[in-house]
């Protein structure tokens, strides 16, 4: 128990909360509603630090409050309340990236690189390029893709296509890739190149960015390049691929 505890704790604190605060919390989860007294000795902090815990963790949307019988009792809210309040966070970071982008200043002449591993890292590429709102130049072998992230991968090109930015896709010719045929409505204009099918990774080249997501189901990660010359000659290199590419 001590061990799933210690585990909890470490969550906790990954997603945002503070030590104390992850300590009080989750002692008043397990207590169920109680006095300031009580989650103190239970999660054995000091009664003067609890209050102020349980104060800062009420503002955060995940303890609440009553009185009953002239006395203040505290509520953990349900657990689900923690995804929700990561959800808003999220949602409020994604709409000030375009507004701190705007004040942000890249070393001159030297490229900045971002790494994200697992799936996870895969996605925030995909959001990336969905805040950018740039036209895509995209080279992937698109069944390692689809299975790799089989849920994911569709919703991306809804979330693109919604948002009105254009791809120019060279794939593979594979029965998952001729779902992905040049298509009007979802803004894509595909070409095959069938030796993509021995590849493993997937390059996309918006704005002066590139991006580079790797497949392989044992290491899955994402890798953003931000820089204008080189992000320009990758799209040279596409174009010329383009010509030569079947239709």
């Amino acid at each position: 128990m001590i061990n799933s505890m210690d585990a909890y704790l470490k969550t906790l604190r990954e997603i945002g909360l503070a030590e104390k605060e992850a300590q009080v919390y989750l002692a008043l989860l397990s207590i169920g509603s109680s006095t300031v007294n009580s989650i103190a000795e239970k999660s054995d902090i000091v009664r003067t630090t609890t209050y102020d815990v349980l104060k800062s963790l009420r503002e955060k949307g995940i303890v609440s409050s009553v009185i009953k019988n002239k006395i203040l009792y505290f509520e953990a809210a349900d657990p689900a309340k923690l995804v929700e309040t990561l959800e808003e966070r999220k949602q409020k970071l994604k709409q000030l990236v375009p507004q701190l982008r705007t004040i942000y200043s890249p070393p001159l002449g030297k490229p900045a690189m971002e790494v994200y591993e697992g799936k996870e890292g895969i996605k925030t590429v995909w959001e990336d390029i969905l805040v950018e709102k740039k036209t895509l130049y995209c080279i992937a072998n698109a069944k390692l893709l689809y299975k790799l992230l089989p849920f994911v991968s569709p919703r991306f090109v809804q979330r693109r296509a919604k948002r009105g930015i254009p791809v120019k896709a060279l794939l593979e010719r594979t029965k998952q890739s001729t779902k992905l045929q040049t298509n009007a409505s979802e803004l894509r204009e595909t070409r095959y190149i069938p030796q993509l099918k021995n590849i493993n990774i997937t390059e996309y080249i918006y704005g002066s960015s590139v991006a580079v997501i790797g497949t392989n189901p044992k290491n899955p990660l994402g890798i953003i390049i931000r820089h204008a010359d080189f992000a320009k000659e990758q799209k040279l290199l596409f174009e010329l691929l383009w010509k030569t590419a079947e239709e």
